[in-house]
């Protein structure tokens, strides 16, 4: 009889000892998957502010005035965004002074 037993603790934890560390190991990798797409969304809106800014900035240094819209900056210093994918707010008050640019994630 404690044989019997013992086979079956045995056999239990043979199986059930696997499935768990099988089963941690996939919630690590669901966790580490959902930060690494965190992430890059987080990076993705910081590389386009920063290529919007670039483009304003170089329009200014070689026009002497900031562009009043992004189609400018698209037309003549091939700015290219992913508008389905960002809303862009730019706010250009005057042709001297730096527009405020805000990127957000659709």
């Amino acid at each position: 009889m404690k044989s019997l037993k013992k086979k079956k603790q045995t056999l239990l934890r043979s199986v059930l000892i696997p499935i768990l560390i099988f089963g941690v190991l996939i919630g690590v990798l669901l966790v580490g998957t959902e930060h690494f797409v965190k992430v890059n969304k987080e990076q993705g809106v910081a590389l386009t502010e920063q290529a919007i800014r670039k483009a304003v900035l170089t329009c200014y240094a070689v026009e002497g005035m900031y562009p009043s819209t992004l189609e400018y900056l698209e037309e003549h210093y091939q700015l290219e965004i992913d508008e389905a994918k960002y809303y862009i707010s730019y706010d250009c008050f005057a042709s001297n002074i730096m527009p405020e640019i805000y990127v957000f994630e659709r």
